[in-house]
Formats: C-alpha cells, structure tokens, sequence
C-alpha cells in the first residue's frame, strides 16, 4: 500500500483542515465535535476518506467495518429518499460509497459515536478540486429511522450523484497509551485520542497533539510526534503552501 502523500496536496489539506468550520472551508464536516476536531487534527483516516489521500492500516484506533447483505446502488439528481431494505440483525451503520463530478453540495446522514448522542452528517462540494477521487466513502451512515428501510440523501438540485450502499457492522481496535498515559490513534466512534494521526510534509507518519491543533491560530506549521509525544519528525502544515516557506529544521 503506498504510505506517501504528496507535500504540495498535503499542504493543500492542510490549509482545508484550518478552514474548516469557517466561511473559507470547502469541505464541511456538519457532526458532533469529535469528528470536527479530528478534522483539524489531520486524521489521515477521514483525509482520505473526503480527499481520495492514501489511509495507512494498522494504527491504533483503525475502525474495522463489515458488509451485511447485497449492495442497493443507484443514479439520482437532487435530494432522493434512497430505500436500503429491511435491517438486518446486528446493523450498526450504512456503509455508501457515493460519486458526483459535478454540482453543488452533498449531503449524507451519519450515526452519533460514544462520545455523543446526536446523528450528524458529512457533507462535500461535487466540484471541489481538493478531492483526488470523484468516490467519497461513508462507512457510519445513519440506520433507517422507527422501523423504516429508507435514508434520505440530501443534494443541492440538479446535482447528479450515484451510490452503492449496504448495511454493515463495525468494531475498533484499542488507542495507544505512551509512557506519559497519552492516548495516540485514529478518531473512532469513541472521540479522540491526544496524539492523533498525521503525515508530516516529509512523509513521515507521526501524530499532531489535539491540544496544539485547538489552539493554533493563523498559519505555520505544527509539530509530528512520535507517539511518545516529544520527538518531533516533521511538520503538518497549515496555510497557502506558496507562502509558508520551508518547515522548521528539525533537531537530529
């Protein structure tokens, strides 16, 4: 599995992960704030997931999802109530992989994790540039709702969109803890880990620590830890790469 992402794109996300939340921000993660947050942490897993980016297995945290049954796919313009069939036993979330070129925005229902007890929903631009893939996968859409088969999909009119969709389960494995009783990792159903997973501008593959991404203000670089939280191995950087200049020297 390719493990690099490309530092002009990954400055690119960077900038986009600064903005969201703002009038500036071209992908809206409208959800409860873990999700919020681990957006502006880097999250590699939902980077890669709105962005098309490489995701890298194996860090802790990693949600594993399984398909239940056989995939309902389809072709609709503008919003569309979409009929999934009956929920089968032990259905936790909708799994969708939807697709648009073109149009305005998308909007897809998704279930609440541990942290929170409200559904929230993911949300795109079809003709956003900052997404490498035209497919933006969803693996913890909201079930039908009071016994029902249906999911409502939300799209600005004359916006044409494809997807295949099927029920599924999920399960996560445990965040780390360092020596410090730090938890590093992936967001899951759960919230955050303190240490969360991101790709340096020099591929390294490290953690930016939540504390630090919620109080950064303007742009520059923030620091890519180890998961011991103190060696630093890159820089994720947040801002016009164009005007950013090179990340900090690191002390070998």
């Amino acid at each position: 599995m390719n493990t690099t992402m490309d530092p002009v794109f990954a400055a690119s996300v960077g900038r986009e992960l600064e903005a969201i939340g703002t009038g500036r921000s071209r992908l809206q993660r409208h959800q409860r704030r873990t999700r919020t947050v681990s957006i502006v942490g880097g999250s590699l897993a939902l980077v890669g997931a709105l962005t098309g980016a490489a995701i890298i297995s194996g860090l802790p945290g990693q949600t594993t999802v399984t398909s239940f049954g056989e995939p309902v796919s389809g072709s609709y313009t503008g919003t569309t109530i979409v009929d999934l069939g009956p929920v089968p036993a032990g259905a936790e979330q909708v799994i969708l992989d939807v697709t648009c070129t073109e149009g305005g925005t998308i909007n897809v229902p998704t279930n609440p994790g541990a942290a929170d007890s409200r559904s929230g929903s993911v949300s795109w631009e079809c003709s956003d540039p900052i997404r490498e893939k035209s497919t933006v996968h969803v693996d913890n859409g909201l079930l039908p709702g009071g016994g029902g088969t249906t999911i409502t999909i939300t799209a600005d009119p004359g916006t044409p969109w494809t997807v295949v969709a099927r029920y599924g389960s999920s399960s996560s494995t445990p965040w780390g803890v360092n020596a410090h009783g730090e938890t590093y990792g992936v967001p899951n159903e759960n919230g955050i880990p303190e240490l969360v997973s991101a790709q340096a501008t020099n591929g390294e593959i490290g953690y930016t620590r939540e504390s630090e991404s919620l109080t950064f203000e303007g742009e520059g670089y923030l620091p890519v830890y180890k998961s011991d939280g103190e060696t630093v191995i890159g820089w994720f950087p947040i801002g016009d790469p164009s005007t950013l200049g090179d990340p900090p020297a690191l002390n070998e």
